[in-house]
């Protein structure tokens, strides 16, 4: 019997074999998809779809540099602390997998900034989860 406690497996692997065709087709969608934003919605929109796109970059094609300057441009689109902490979460994640320490001391710095400035209960939490494996990586065990 299998359980499941209702958290979601992380994909490891990318859903199709992506060819350089099929990457520019769907990177095409994603660039479509945030201009129709601009043109026709809210800032909302265009930061969410902005997120999909690097979302892609990230766990699709795994071409962290490209994601990473996407995720920067959400960031910055982004309103309240805890919608800029879900972006540096993700762009953490990416830095740690790279064993980037410069990158994420600056990205926890920026995390408890927003922590400070009024973040909600869930993105506190999550972000003690992050500076915990920051600190175990620098072996600040105390």
């Amino acid at each position: 019997m299998e359980f499941n406690l209702g958290i979601k497996d992380k994909k490891k692997k990318p859903s199709k074999n992506w060819d350089e065709r099929s990457k520019k087709a769907e990177l095409a969608k994603y660039d479509t998809k945030i201009q129709e934003a601009k043109d026709r919605e809210g800032d909302t929109e265009i930061r969410d779809a902005t997120f999909d796109k690097a979302q892609f970059l990230k766990d699709e094609i795994k071409d962290y540099v490209e994601a990473e300057k996407v995720f920067r441009e959400t960031y910055e689109l982004s309103g309240g602390p805890s919608r800029k902490m879900e972006v540096l979460f993700e762009i953490l994640l990416m830095n740690i997998e790279k064993f980037d320490m410069d990158a994420i001391k600056k990205d926890i710095d920026l995390c408890t900034k927003h922590v400070t400035d009024g973040g909600d209960w869930d993105k506190k939490n999550k972000f003690k989860v992050f500076h915990g494996v920051y600190c175990m990586m620098i072996r600040d065990f105390k």
